[in-house]
């Protein structure tokens, strides 16, 4: 890494950065003559910013759906002055935006940037009051606010059962609760509903929910909003088509049925003897990397490669 990328990468994390989760294992598994590199989650670019110093020769191609991320690791990209091409789009995508091209490396980073918690004005995070979001493109339709205020109870249920792993009873209880709720609350529009992030979260009090409960809440209804497991599933049914012969892809998640959904996706590929399996055993950070960023410790890789 070149001193000017080490310099900005200290200035950054002083401000709100996502920091790059187990870095040299991303770097490992990157083929050395790799010429064409796709980071489908871009945040904020810091694995392909340090992949891009390594491999100078490879073409790197970013995707990310939200905006703000976007920009931001462009200016990063202007700095340095390397040669990437930034996309606003999905990496569920990816077929259609590589079209006839093959890549070589793939990595997606799943999950949530940091900068989404800390920066509360996008409804991400249970610390500030904002308007009830969660969209990681601000162009879709879908908010929580719209989950919250007109999703049935079973609706809501099935979410909060198939995302945040509530019991049934449980699961039932919380979305009776939102649902009756959300008829008390007049807003000076005339409309009811709940709207904030300390709206819902007073709401989920009445269940009996301490915050690491209604942390898990939002994430569920993030993971609704976003559609972040129909996304990756079209991925996964749609990536090896993207991958030359030789070459690999790398997912990284932070969510047990995200992993379930790679470790299962991967494991059919294998069967077809067209694949290998480079993780025999999921990869996990070491616990001095935990020390130093805890939102590491629940993350899992798996690597596959196409022969």
């Amino acid at each position: 890494m070149t001193n000017v990328v080490i310099d900005l990468f200290f200035v950054e994390m002083m401000v709100i950065i996502h920091s790059p989760v187990m870095l040299s294992e991303v770097l490992s598994f990157v083929p050395e003559h790799a010429k064409l590199i796709v980071d489908g989650t871009l945040w904020h670019g810091w694995h392909t910013i340090v992949i891009a110093e390594k491999f100078p020769e490879a073409k790197i191609i970013w995707l990310d759906i939200d905006e703000k991320m976007l920009s931001k690791a462009e200016c990063r990209v202007k700095s340095v002055e390397l040669r990437v091409e930034c996309i606003q789009k999905s990496y569920a995508d990816i077929q259609d935006i590589l079209q006839w091209k093959k890549c070589d490396y793939i990595l997606l980073d799943l999950g949530v940037n940091l900068e989404h918690f800390l920066a509360t004005d996008r409804g991400f995070s249970l610390k500030g009051n904002a308007t009830l979001d969660m969209r990681f493109d601000q162009g879709k339709t879908k908010t929580a606010e719209v989950v919250v205020n007109t999703y049935s109870p079973s609706d809501l249920k099935n979410i909060f059962v198939k995302y945040g792993d509530f019991t049934e009873k449980k699961a039932e209880e919380l979305a009776e609760t939102i649902c009756r709720e959300r008829n008390k609350h007049t807003l000076p529009t005339g409309r009811q509903g709940i709207v904030t992030t300390f709206d819902l979260k007073k709401v989920l009090g009445l269940c009996g929910l301490g915050n690491s409960a209604v942390a898990v809440i939002f994430q569920a209804i993030r993971i609704e909003v976003n559609g972040e497991l129909a996304n990756l599933e079209k991925f996964l049914s749609t990536f090896a088509e993207c991958l030359n012969t030789g070459w690999r892809c790398v997912i990284m998640s932070y969510h047990s049925i995200e992993d379930r959904l790679v470790k299962q996706s991967f494991q059919q590929l294998v069967n077809t003897w067209w694949f290998a399996l480079l993780t025999k055993k999921v990869i996990v950070p070491n616990y001095k990397e935990v020390e130093k960023n805890k939102a590491a410790r629940s993350a899992k890789m798996r690597v596959i490669e196409k022969i």
